[in-house]
């Protein structure tokens, strides 16, 4: 039982929490009841929410001048999803070529001041985007419907481990915060700097002692491996979440065999806060309807079917400062069958990262590249791996390794890449060091540098 926290003297229970908690479990408490309504509830009150939006949009927005009049003589309750539909998608050039034009003139007195919000530009195209303290309640909502889902323990020391300010990197025993549930009280939340090498971070966490880790998912295989090896365990640990980059399957199982406890995963942006929760019933996500409309667009711009993967469209529902709509977020995911744990909320199997990410083929076709696991059984001393490709027909292999692969273990390895890649490719390979993580502290596998000068 989880009681919120009381902001009276003297009263425990049942609480009265201040006003930002007591929003907050507002919005929770509604929720948890339309995390159950049929898909097309879901959308008919998307629909409304979007109408409030679009009329805010036209009347104070520049940018969006002419960019509405698809949707010219609708009146209310009349806008369809096949109407939404005909708004031209929303690109990230757009916005950075829009600037000003893209802020309301008029922000609701009641939404607060607006905030500012840079994304990570691992693109290499970084936006600067404004929230409000409306948006950031649904933040502080979402993730408080992500602790209940996942059955967490308010009252357990949480470790997160990812890219930290300068100042906060430099306290040697870790950043700390009091809190991490939204409008309960809970155990304290302890940070430290992804950088490190990975046996400090390790070390770290056996003098902490979570009960909860949260880390980037090629971090904590790092971690899982180090653990492995040299047969570490976190007694307290009951769980890892796990944000930022895509989760491998493999990530999954090597948690559960090496920690014994289960992953959950959520996807999110700078830009429009919480987009999806990993399902607390099943590997997949769902889509945080209340908050946002996503869409997965075929090459055509057409909703793909169950099964079907395509770039995804999001539209925050809430934010009146700088809306977004329809924005083109750069994200590849794969559209899922109804959950059935039932909630309506709609599915996403897998989130498949950007098309940076994707590896193109001489004959010009783009593929998701699959290859970790593949090079792992192949080169069992291997580190880490990450794949560079300069031009249609080679891939740079970056590898750290103990020691320069002979001859022999390169054509292995060339073999396993080619099997789980293509064999149209020239793999090189390149030893290095160590492979630098962005700016954000993410890692990726694999880099499109088509067009690119060399990094």
């Amino acid at each position: 039982m989880h009681i919120p926290h009381s902001r009276r003297s003297g009263i425990h229970w049942p609480a009265i929490p201040a006003f930002v908690d007591a929003a907050v479990l507002a919005l929770q408490y509604q929720l948890e009841q339309s995390q159950w309504w049929p898909p097309e509830t879901l959308v008919e009150h998307q629909l409304r929410q979007l109408e409030l939006l679009l009329v805010h949009t036209a009347r104070t927005v520049p940018f969006y001048r002419g960019r509405l009049d698809a949707l010219a003589g609708l009146g209310r309750g009349e806008l369809t999803m096949d109407a939404w539909r005909r708004l031209p998608v929303l690109r990230r050039t757009d916005i950075q070529e829009a600037g000003a034009a893209l802020v309301s003139r008029r922000l609701p007195r009641d939404h607060g001041q607006s905030v500012e919000v840079s994304t990570s530009g691992s693109t290499g195209r970084p936006i600067t985007v404004k929230g409000t303290a409306v948006t950031g309640l649904f933040f502080r909502a979402l993730s408080l419907r992500y602790h209940l889902w996942h059955g967490r323990d308010f009252s357990g020391r949480t470790a997160k481990i990812a890219r930290l300010s300068p100042s906060a990197a430099k306290d040697e025993a870790g950043h700390k915060r009091a809190t991490w549930v939204p409008g309960y009280p809970s155990g304290p939340f302890v940070e430290f700097d992804v950088s490190r090498p990975v046996a400090e971070q390790l070390a770290w966490l056996e003098a902490e002692n979570p009960a909860h880790l949260v880390t980037y998912p090629s971090n904590l295989l790092s971690l899982l491996r180090h653990c492995e090896k040299k047969e570490v365990r976190l007694p307290a640990l009951r769980g890892v979440a796990t944000l930022g980059e895509v989760l491998e399957p493999e990530v999954r199982t090597a948690c559960e065999r090496v920690w014994g406890v289960p992953v959950g995963d959520s996807y999110s942006a700078q830009e429009v806060g919480i987009i999806a929760l990993q399902c607390p019933e099943s590997p997949h996500y769902h889509v945080q309807s209340e908050s946002v409309l996503a869409e997965i667009l075929d090459g055509d711009g057409k909703p793909c079917a169950p099964g079907g993967t395509g770039r995804l469209v999001v539209t925050d529902l809430h934010n009146f400062a700088m809306p977004l709509i329809r924005y083109e977020i750069g994200d590849y995911a794969e559209a899922g069958e109804p959950c059935p744990c039932g909630r309506g909320l709609p599915v996403i199997t897998r989130i498949l990262g950007r098309t940076r990410n994707m590896l193109t083929l001489p004959s010009g076709e783009q593929i998701w590249p699959a290859f970790a696991k593949a090079l792992r059984e192949a080169l069992p001393q291997l580190r880490q791996a990450q794949l560079v490709q300069r031009t249609l027909d080679e891939i740079e292999v970056r590898l750290v390794v103990a020691r320069p692969l002979t001859p022999r273990e390169e054509d292995r390895a060339r073999r396993a890449l080619g099997k789980a890649l293509s064999d149209a490719f020239a793999y090189r390979f390149v030893y290095v060091d160590e492979i630098p993580r962005s700016a954000a502290g993410k890692f990726e596998e694999v880099k499109s540098a088509l067009g690119d000068q060399p990094t």
